[in-house]
């Protein structure tokens, strides 16, 4: 995409680079995934994970630095994300069954009660997850900020790839973000009252 291309667009637009860079990120991944099951080799569903990671990075970027920020490009981008990474965890299991537990932790925040919290940016007229600072800094610090979007998103996944061994330690992490996604939860429902 050259750079002359990526033109600020209003925040209720329905088109953006970025929001296409989303889509191809699901499209590009799905493909991997689905050549881990055909193939029976769990290195495409790594890569697939990695491309999740890189190309929901890049589209985050893309769409901040060059003011496409989008409502419906931040409902897309979640709803990838959770699509991308139940499917991940599905393959995975598949090829690692003995480490369903933190897996089943982890998918309990991530596409349960972290889906739950970053959908609640439309109750709060703010454009995505990411200005939740202008409702509440502790939530925005515990979810939303790039160490916790970090911590979230990508902690567990790669310890359970690289040092499936650790995972008791897994579970108990896994544990502490469902507890750090409900107080969030229910500090927001308060913010509602």
């Amino acid at each position: 995409m050259p750079v002359r291309m990526l033109m600020p667009r209003n925040s209720n637009s329905t088109y953006s680079e970025a929001n296409i860079l989303t889509i191809i990120r699901i499209i590009v991944c799905l493909s991997l995934y689905a050549a881990a099951i055909l193939y029976k080799n769990p290195l495409y569903n790594y890569i697939g994970f990695f491309t999740h990671w890189i190309l929901d990075y890049t589209d985050g970027f893309i769409a901040r630095h060059f003011k496409q920020e989008t409502v419906l490009g931040a409902e897309w981008d979640i709803i990838a994300d959770r699509l991308e990474i139940i499917i991940f965890y599905i393959i995975f299991l598949h090829f690692k069954p003995e480490l369903i537990l933190p897996s089943m932790l982890y998918l309990i925040d991530y596409a349960f009660i972290d889906f739950y919290l970053s959908y609640q940016f439309v109750k709060f007229n703010i454009i995505s997850p990411n200005y939740f600072d202008q409702v509440d800094g502790i939530v925005y610090k515990l979810n939303f900020s790039p160490l916790a979007k970090f911590s979230n998103s990508s902690v567990v996944t790669l310890t359970l790839i690289f040092l499936p061994q650790l995972w008791i330690a897994v579970s108990i992490y896994a544990s502490g973000l469902i507890f750090v996604k409900s107080y969030s939860v229910y500090r927001l429902l308060t913010l509602n009252k």
